[in-house]
């Protein structure tokens, strides 16, 4: 793994400024001859220090699915600080959103708690009645990355910062089978098509899809969405699905990206018996060099490297976007998890310095020396794995995407499900059909406004 290191752009510390020009705002000079009175106990009021406040303990509210290190050694530089303690509250990974539901409507508000990415939360949480709003505060965003910021906004406003690594979706691969099979990375559709046939034509499987497990399958999808959907319908396409004035349905490249997933079925570029397959599997067939690529998300890189050891991953490992017709397409990736204040916390004002405290850079490097990931802000420095450095390469070149999930306040409600039948019965229009009034009767279940 090598350090990397992104265009460093410091962030300014104006409250540093505007101290030191307080200081020497009220320093003026005399030029008269007149000599003021000594000063006495009448004229004068004797100094005083001023009153300190005393330290305070913030409560984090925090998933007990997540690795709390990193958070950890950010808080202890924070206490050293300013002698403020933070003490985590972990509540259940399984029954959390449900939890946080619960003591917002109990008035049990936590100081700060961490929550997962997108504005979906804020329907949720009634982010306006509840939740700070961060869209405007100075420093806040200087360094986070434009698509990760853009991300987080519903009309304007913005009710949670995101904090961490972004994670990732596309095509993983083992690279001694496309070596073996003689081929490279494919630079559009057709060609990672031509590969999959030169792939199983040496004698390994070109694909391998988890169906029996259900959400695997859907990642084709997802990662096929950023190259493909998004160049034709835009932002307003998807401003338009958001307010239920576009249907799923009514998506060409989205209805294409069926038509492409049966392709593989029929052209027999899956493993046999795809519909026995597991995620579990998936891994093993991968690292024991039996399939050449798979459709996943960035999970499968700490499952591997824990199976196959960090050499594996390192060497061995490799990943490209969805291509599109024309080119290598774009790299879909995900926002991490969001800091979110409630308005009326019982240290809203200390949790929010606390926020600012996790932005200033060097403890953004700190919470990566103990957390790497690929960074979502300019100039952080985090040890990355191969396959994320080629994932920030697209970021930094711009051909990077958030995953349209993340974008879209409805969810895609049961699409494992539809996706099942879809690898059963091949009926593209069904399962198109299906998706989509799924998605529209989630937002309607929401009150979503259009829906």
């Amino acid at each position: 793994m090598k350090k990397v290191k992104a265009a460093s752009v410091l962030l300014a510390i104006s409250l540093v400024t505007a101290s030191l020009a307080a200081c020497g705002g009220g320093n003026n000079n005399n030029s008269g001859t007149s000599t003021p009175p000594p000063a006495t106990s009448e004229s004068t009021p004797p100094k005083t220090e001023e009153p300190k406040s005393d330290p305070v303990t913030l409560s984090f509210v925090i998933s007990n699915t997540e690795d709390t290190t990193a958070y950890n050694k950010v808080f202890e530089a924070y206490e050293a600080k300013t002698g403020n303690k933070v003490e985590l509250q972990a509540l259940p990974g399984g029954d959390y959103d449900n939890m946080i539901k619960t003591r917002f409507s109990t008035g049990d508000f936590p100081d700060l708690f961490l929550m997962q990415p997108g504005t979906k939360q804020y329907v949720k949480l009634r982010a306006e009645e509840t939740l700070h709003e961060w869209s405007g505060e100075q420093g806040v965003w200087d360094n986070v990355i434009d698509s990760i910021k853009e991300a987080q906004v519903e009309n304007g406003k913005i009710y949670g910062v995101p904090y961490g690594s972004t994670g990732m979706m596309g095509v993983f691969y083992n690279k001694e089978v496309f070596k073996q099979a003689g081929v490279e990375v494919p630079q559009n559709y057709a060609d990672m098509i031509e590969i999959a046939k030169k792939i199983k034509a040496a004698g390994f499987t070109p694909f391998y899809e988890g169906v029996k497990d259900a959400w695997p399958p859907q990642v084709f999808y997802f990662t096929g969405w950023v190259t493909q959907v998004d160049p034709v319908i835009g932002d307003e396409g998807v401003a338009k699905l958001n307010r239920n004035e576009l249907a799923l349905a009514d998506i060409a490249e989205l209805k294409d990206l069926f038509a492409k997933q049966l392709e593989l079925k029929e052209l027999d570029l899956y493993q046999k018996n795809v519909m026995a397959g597991t995620y579990d599997e998936m891994q093993n067939e991968l690292g024991d060099g039996k399939v050449g690529m798979v459709f996943m998300l960035d999970g499968i890189v700490s499952q591997l490297e824990q199976k196959f050891g960090k050499d594996w991953v390192t060497n061995n490992l490799g990943f490209f976007p969805f291509p599109s017709a024309t080119d290598q397409g774009t790299a879909m990736i995900t926002p991490p998890n969001q800091l979110m204040v409630p308005e009326k916390a019982k240290h809203r004002d200390a949790a929010m310095d606390l926020v600012r405290f996790m932005l200033e850079p060097a403890n953004v490097d700190l919470f990566y020396a103990n957390k790497p990931g690929i960074p979502i802000y300019q100039g952080a420095t985090s040890e990355l794995y191969p396959v994320q450095e080629d994932v920030k390469a697209y970021i930094d070149a711009g051909k990077s995407r958030v995953n349209i999930q993340n974008r879209l306040t409805a969810s895609f409600v049961d699409f494992s499900k539809t996706l099942q039948n879809f690898f059963l019965n091949g009926n593209i229009d069904q399962a198109i059909q299906e998706f989509s009034a799924n998605y529209q009767k989630d937002g309607k279940a929401k009150q979503l406004e259009g829906f």
